[in-house]
Formats: structure tokens, sequence, C-alpha cells
């Protein structure tokens, strides 16, 4: 089976020769889950030990002009790590893919993720809810712990709501993008300036991005301590 409507493609950032117990709960919750391998790819384009420095200085540059955008900057945004650079790169791949393959929606998730019992139950949900709604970006967890505020009249329901001006992302463990945006931030992110999800707060505001937060989430970021547990 596939991930539910409209979701054409998954990318799993998550190379399994280096990350052994993260790939072992996904491709378990995969397999538990029936989700034909033609629906995702699992990988990892570049690493920060392999990258070289005219790399680095071709598509990273914290100095760079960030108008029309007001600029607000990270404290690390000076001092990128190597390890914090490929992840950026990596995205950008899945992202170049998605348009090269003509998809029209994509989720994209970090290796850390750790799914809801009732995720895909969940999301085919929340996605209905979505039907004949215009939107460019939806984050799927309380990453960061950041939950969106709810009135007395939002109950428990689960429901999307719209992401605060600028801060789009929470974190970037679990997002779905239109594609269409995907090829917008694509032909702008270079050289990026921050880590990954400061640089897509950048970049989807520059792109009058309509974002959502589902809330209550249905997965959560992981560690590598939490695996053995989950599986």
């Amino acid at each position: 089976m596939a991930l539910p409507a409209p979701i054409d493609h998954t990318f799993i950032l998550c190379d399994p020769s280096k990350e052994p117990e993260r790939a072992a709960y996904l491709r378990k919750w995969l397999r538990d889950h029936s989700i034909s391998p033609e629906s995702y790819t699992m990988e990892l384009h570049c690493y920060g030990n392999t990258l070289t420095m005219d790399t680095v200085e071709r598509v990273y540059n914290p100095w760079v002009d960030r108008k029309p955008v007001e600029l607000q900057r990270n404290f690390n945004s000076y001092n990128l790590k190597l390890g914090e650079i490929s992840l950026v790169l990596n995205w950008a791949h899945a992202a170049h893919t998605a348009v090269e393959r003509g998809y029209k929606v994509v989720m994209i998730l970090e290796s850390d993720v750790l799914f809801n019992d009732d995720f895909l139950e969940a999301l085919a949900e929340s996605m209905k809810q979505l039907e004949g709604r215009e939107w460019d970006f939806l984050s799927l967890t309380a990453g960061a712990g950041l939950r969106p505020p709810r009135s007395p009249s939002d109950g428990n329901e689960r429901k999307w709501f719209p992401a605060p001006y600028y801060y789009h992302t929470r974190t970037t463990d679990a997002m779905i993008f239109k594609v269409s945006m995907l090829e917008k931030i694509h032909s702008t992110l270079f050289p990026f300036a921050e880590v990954l999800d400061w640089e897509l707060n950048y970049q989807l505001t520059l792109h009058k991005s309509r974002s959502f937060w589902l809330d209550p989430p249905i997965l959560r970021q992981g560690s590598g301590k939490e695996y053995p547990t989950t599986l």
C-alpha cells in the first residue's frame, strides 16, 4: 500500500549503513504497515565528512543578503557544522528529485521520527480536511515542543492551524510539501545561510507559503536511545 493521498512519494533522509538503529525502526514500521517500497526512498545524497571546501563555499554563505524578507538570524548561523550543511544538501537533493520526477505532493522525513500508533489513519483523515483548501507546506510534528495556540472552541479535535508568520517549520523531522513550492525554494536556496529549519522559514516566507501545523501532532522526534524500546 502507499501512504495516504495526495502524497505521491516519501523521502526518508536516512542511510541504513550509518544509522542502523534508526533504519531498523523505520524498516520495521514500513514493513508492519505494508508500505510499498515504490512509494518511498530511504537514502542520503552526501555526508558532512565527504564535503569539500569548494562545495561548502559554493552552497553556504552566512552573509548572503536576505532582502526582501526581514533578516532573522539563528545564533549558530555564522558557524554551521559540516553535518548541518550536508542536511540542507540532502533535503535539496530530495526536493530536486521530486521536481524531476513530476510529483505533486511529497513527504520528507528525517531519520529520527517516531510514529504514533494511529499515524496512517490520522494522516489520511487530516489530509482529507485539506480538500478544497489552498496550502503549500504542512508540519506534522511538535518538534521543539512547539504547539499552535488553541481556543476553547477548538476542543481536542485534531485540525490544521495556520503557522505563525515567518515560523513555518517548527522542526524539519516531518514535513509535507506541494512540489510547486519545492521548485520555488530550490531556485533560491543556494547559497543558503542557516540550518535547515531556519533556512526553510526564510524560504517559505520569501515564497509566501500557505503553511499549516497539525495539532495534536501524529509523530515526534526521537533519539537513538529510544529505538530499542520502540521496536
